[in-house]
């Protein structure tokens, strides 16, 4: 399949003639089940079997009908299957198939068994599991696009939210590092729920292979995402501490009609004006102010409640009252306050539904991703290398937001 490339500013088509280091081979490290404490945990091979090493010795092979039962011991791990038993520091399990995996079960807890790509790397950690996944990049990206994206969706969606998955994770390679890995599983990073079993969403990683975003300083940038802008996503410096070019605030009219495009919450008098006082020292008899908080109908998005005095910060209101955004009207009717809202998520980079319903018009993915992300570029990570120091390689340029504050 063809592959639109938007190539930098000088000239990169040089770079097929030299070697190159394919995507696939690159490896991301992904904390698994890090929602809560796993204590024991159930590990078999998929598609094949497994080699088994303890401290980076090879115990054995973990065939389909068998299981390597884990859990701790002191310091230590304690492993038990069919043919094998034995306790380790470090418990490695590594399929013999270049398509196969493992599948991975927390028996301590309720919950469905997962099938990974890649390997399962096991230690201790106070006194639990730590279980890591080794896994390429490219069915890392599949398995993301899977949990973040749906299914049922366009071809050009997949691959936008293949392209942007894909820069996320390098992006944010060093955002867990001091914890033993570089990504969670969960929204904290992106949604990760193991092997994508979508064919489209494969076709669609497949034909976007290797390619990220990067800036105008060829560095890779923060490829944010949210569920839905209500009509206009928000520059990075509103919401975060950092301004980035790329993160622009646009227009948005196609996700006015999706399913999170409004949203409702109905307080108390009493309890709106009391948490505003709490919280921002906001005074309730000030009648001013208090009809500013009472009759607020912004035109388009605001940074602060009202724009009175003191500032009520719309981000932090969203943060306290668990709102689905912070854009939204406030109308007072007697005793209650009905907050009229518009959106889903923070509101920065890629709107999801907004790009659903673009793909559906008949836009392309790299259309859309240039909608969202101002002056950007799509490159292959193999020639992006090329032209990197060998020292500097894909090193992230810092720790950024989630894709989802959701």
């Amino acid at each position: 399949m063809a592959r639109r490339f938007l190539w930098l500013p000088f000239a990169m088509t040089a770079v097929r003639g030299f070697a190159q280091v394919p995507a696939a081979e690159r490896e991301v490290r992904i904390g698994l089940h890090r929602e809560r404490t796993v204590s024991q945990a159930l590990v078999m091979s998929h598609r094949g079997a497994c080699q088994v090493f303890a401290d980076g010795v090879r115990m054995g092979e973990l065939p389909a009908t068998d299981g390597l039962r884990i859990e701790p011991a002191g310091k230590a791990l304690s492993a038990r299957s069919l043919a094998m038993s034995f306790t380790a520091k470090r418990i490695e399990v590594v399929p013999v198939l270049a398509t196969g995996g493992f599948r991975l079960k927390a028996t301590d807890r309720k919950g469905s068994e997962r099938d990974y790509p890649g390997r399962l790397e096991v230690v201790p950690a106070n006194g639990a599991l730590m279980l890591v996944n080794r896994v390429p990049l490219e069915p890392y990206t599949a398995g993301v696009v899977s949990a973040e994206a749906g299914k049922e969706h366009h071809q050009e969606y997949y691959k936008l939210q293949a392209v942007s998955c894909r820069t996320y994770a390098l992006t944010n390679q060093r955002k867990h590092l001091p914890e033993g890995f570089e990504l969670c599983d969960g929204v904290h990073c992106q949604v990760y729920h193991g092997r994508n079993r979508n064919d489209s969403i494969g076709m669609a990683v497949d034909a976007t292979k290797g390619l990220v975003l990067v800036d105008s300083d060829i560095k890779l940038i923060h490829a944010t995402f949210h569920s839905n802008c209500g009509g206009e996503t928000m520059n990075a410096e509103d919401l975060w501490s950092k301004q980035e070019p790329y993160l622009r605030a646009t227009r948005d009219t196609f996700c006015l009609a999706a399913p999170h495009a409004t949203w409702e919450r109905s307080l108390s008098r009493r309890e709106w004006l009391g948490y505003l006082d709490r919280r921002f020292g906001f005074n309730p008899a000030d009648s001013g102010q208090v009809h500013a908080v009472l009759q607020y109908e912004p035109q388009c998005r605001d940074l602060y409640l009202g724009n009175t005095w003191p500032l009520l910060p719309l981000k932090h209101v969203r943060e306290d009252l668990k709102l689905k955004s912070t854009y939204f009207s406030v109308r007072a009717d007697g005793d209650r306050v009905l907050l009229r809202g518009r959106g889903f998520g923070h509101a920065v980079g890629l709107c999801q539904e907004g790009a659903m319903a673009m793909a559906k018009a008949g836009r392309t993915y790299t259309d859309i991703l240039h909608h969202y992300y101002s002056n950007v570029h799509l490159v292959d990570l193999s020639t992006l290398d090329f032209f990197r120091d060998e020292g500097d390689t894909l090193r992230p340029p810092g720790r950024g937001a989630g894709p989802q504050a959701r």
